[in-house]
């Protein structure tokens, strides 16, 4: 018996001008595919309106960031370097999501711990330096 499946979960959306640039913009910044970009910017969209867990976030943050051109001469990592990697790159892109949710976290403790996540990386992670640059801009 042959399995039926639907297309709901397919979506055509027309944007706006003003949306269509600024994901296009979004899709050579972070040089991803053009449907990566709409996705990693719903995904982003969904866990700031608390919609979707950390860790389903995370899983679609990793997977929409994928590069269209990878390192021309990728190193062969070990598994146990690999794992480390991916938590590095993670731990990169949460500041970019902390700042974001910032204006949506008042709560001094929560800023406080990003503040004091980002200043432990902060000389080895470009991505926790401009955090701490535009959380001290913000203030």
């Amino acid at each position: 018996m042959a399995k039926e499946y639907t297309q709901e979960h397919i979506m055509k959306i027309c944007l706006p001008p003003e949306l269509y640039l600024a994901i296009t913009r979004f899709q050579v910044q972070k040089e991803i595919g053009k449907s990566y970009a709409g996705l990693l910017l719903i995904t982003k969209a969904a866990l700031q309106e608390q919609l979707i867990t950390k860790e389903v976030y995370e899983k679609y943050l990793f997977r929409y960031s994928r590069k269209l051109v990878p390192e021309e001469h990728p190193q062969k990592l070990t598994t146990e370097q690999q794992k480390d990697k991916q938590k590095i790159d993670e731990k990169a892109r949460s500041f970019g999501s902390a700042y974001d949710q910032w204006n949506l976290h008042p709560d001094v403790k929560w800023r406080q711990r990003w503040i004091d996540e980002a200043k432990k990386y902060q000389d080895t992670m470009p991505e926790a330096k401009e955090f701490l640059r535009k959380v001290q801009e913000h203030s």
